[in-house]
C-alpha cells in the first residue's frame, strides 16, 4: 500500500513536470496553457490505456492489453520525458530526483518488474 502511494506520487510529479515543460516549450501565453494541459493529458491517456492484463498494481482489465516490456517502455518514456522537461528547463536537481526516486521504486518492486517481463 505504501509503495502504491509512492508510485502515485511519482506519477503526479511526472504529470506536473510534463505540464511545466509544455508551458515553457511555448514560452507561456495561451499556447503555453494548451501545451501545459495537452502534454500530460496525452502522456497519461497512453499510460492508462495500455497496460498488462492482471497487473496487480493497475486495473486488471486494461482497455488495451500489452506485453510487459511494452508497459515498461511506456513508463520509462513518461518518466524520462518528465525528467528531460525538467532538465531542459534548468531544473537539473528535480530531474535527477525524479529519476532517482523512480529507479529506487523499481529496485524495491523488482518482483513486479520481473513479472512484467514475463508477460506476453
Amino acid at each position: 500500500m505504501v509503495l502504491g502511494g509512492i508510485r502515485f506520487a511519482l506519477e503526479i510529479w511526472a504529470a506536473i513536470a510534463l505540464g511545466w515543460w509544455g508551458w515553457h516549450l511555448a514560452g507561456g501565453g495561451a499556447f503555453g496553457i494548451v501545451l501545459a494541459i495537452a502534454i500530460p493529458t496525452v502522456a497519461f491517456a497512453i499510460w492508462g490505456t495500455f497496460a498488462v492484463k492482471d497487473d496487480p498494481s493497475r486495473n486488471p482489465n486494461p482497455p488495451v492489453p500489452v506485453a510487459g516490456w511494452i508497459r515498461l517502455l511506456i513508463e520509462a518514456a513518461v518518466f524520462g520525458l518528465a525528467a528531460y522537461g525538467l532538465w531542459s528547463g534548468g531544473h537539473r536537481a528535480w530531474a535527477e530526483g525524479l529519476l532517482t526516486a523512480v529507479g529506487l521504486l523499481y529496485f524495491v518492486t523488482y518482483e513486479r518488474i520481473a513479472w512484467l517481463l514475463k508477460q506476453k
